[in-house]
């Protein structure tokens, strides 16, 4: 039974249809053995009893001998008869089965096809993409009704994220003046109050410090729920923008003596500037937030067919291999009290995939040991996801 299950709607329609045919074909052929048979077995009884008791006909006599041999070579006869009956009747079962199986195969396959497609349009949707969705329904009648009730729970899916998009913007934006409030009244108090003991100084450090480490968080909120709204036709140059990037970070990289490099081809794309530009350096600050003393960061980029394909390789402390899927959901920390010192607020590379996607690429840990990590994005140079 468990097999049974495994086993896809199509093989199972199959197997069903072989044994129902097997099943006739066999009650089929026993019941026609058994009739011929005992009609061939009939033919000695006759044999034996055979006297036309008619005169004007013509009679052959054989003696005893002569009968008995004829007698056992036609029992012979009957019985080989009967062997052939039998093997041809199984054989005629088997191949009857067989041809059944395959063209119920091929019909339950062709019968199936909306049911196929309905499966590959279900696994193309995603959270990005529940509005522009839709399944046919001008489909078989059995799927009418299934491909509708889809259709309806892509809908409110698709105002449920909206509805949770514009909750997280709308209280990102309400947050955002008390905490500034709150930084400008901290650092007044700072610079009004020089002369605090030193309890009291690390105290209001650790305030500056918790607000700063809010509001960054609160200003990535805000980008990700406002990521739908950002116009995507821009003309990109990467190569001067990762040049950039890696001059905004120079000083970072010099404080943890990070040696920076990069290997870039001249490629442009489609898309939106300012969410690019956010995508990268996040990847590059992590890769350098997160590596040794004396290390390197690796920037390298290709074209390839019409993708663009980049790589960003640190020498920093890895990633465990069961949390290279893990690290781009929202708050998703590998070592908690590092990524706190670092300032880190959980969100970075759960941006970086949400500007992925929304360009029609994606990214991925491609490797992650001891000697440090590699991620790889693709982005479609025209802005448009590529199979």
């Amino acid at each position: 039974m468990k097999r049974m299950k495994r086993l896809s709607f199509q093989w199972r329609i199959t197997l069903l249809t072989a044994i129902l045919i097997a099943g006739t074909c066999i009650c089929l052929n026993l019941l026609l053995y058994r009739s011929g048979t005992v009609s061939m077995d009939s033919l000695n009884g006759f044999v034996m009893k055979y006297d036309t008791g008619n005169s004007d006909v013509v009679k052959i006599e054989f003696d005893d001998q002569q009968m008995s041999a004829f007698l056992r070579q036609f029992s012979q006869e009957v019985y080989d008869a009967k062997a052939a009956f039998g093997k041809k009747g199984w054989c005629i079962t088997a191949i009857v089965t067989l041809l059944s199986a395959a063209i119920a195969y091929f019909v339950s396959g062709r019968a199936l096809k909306p049911l196929k497609k309905f499966s590959q349009q279900t696994e193309n949707i995603d959270q990005d993409n529940l509005t522009s969705t839709r399944l046919d329904e001008n489909t078989a009648a059995e799927f009418q009704q299934l491909s509708c009730s889809v259709n309806h729970m892509l809908d409110r899916l698709a105002l449920s994220f909206d509805l949770q998009r514009q909750f997280a913007g709308n209280a990102a934006h309400e947050l955002r003046t008390p905490l500034a409030m709150m930084q400008t009244k901290l650092e007044l108090f700072t610079e009004e109050h020089s002369d605090v003991d030193a309890e009291t100084s690390k105290l209001v450090q650790f305030q500056i410090d918790q607000v700063d480490r809010l509001t960054s968080l609160v200003r990535t909120l805000l980008e990700m729920s406002n990521l739908q709204s950002v116009s995507r036709s821009d003309e990109i140059e990467l190569a001067p923008l990762i040049d950039e990037i890696l001059t905004d970070l120079t000083t970072l990289a010099e404080q943890k003596n990070i040696t920076l490099h990069q290997n870039c081809e001249d490629v442009h794309m489609i898309g939106s500037d300012t969410l690019i530009y956010r995508l990268l350096f996040n990847l590059i600050e992590n890769a350098i937030k997160y590596n040794h003393s004396g290390g390197s960061v690796t920037v390298s980029m290709q074209q390839e067919n019409q993708q663009v394909l980049l790589h960003i390789a640190d020498t920093g402390c890895g990633i465990p291999e069961e949390y290279r899927e893990s690290i781009f959901q929202p708050f998703f920390r590998v070592d908690k009290s590092r990524s706190r010192q670092m300032g880190g607020v959980g969100l970075g590379l759960a941006l970086v995939r949400e500007i992925a996607v929304l360009h029609g690429g994606s990214v991925c840990v491609e490797s992650g040991s001891k000697d440090g990590t590699t991620f790889a994005v693709k982005l479609p140079l025209n802005g448009e996801k590529t199979e």
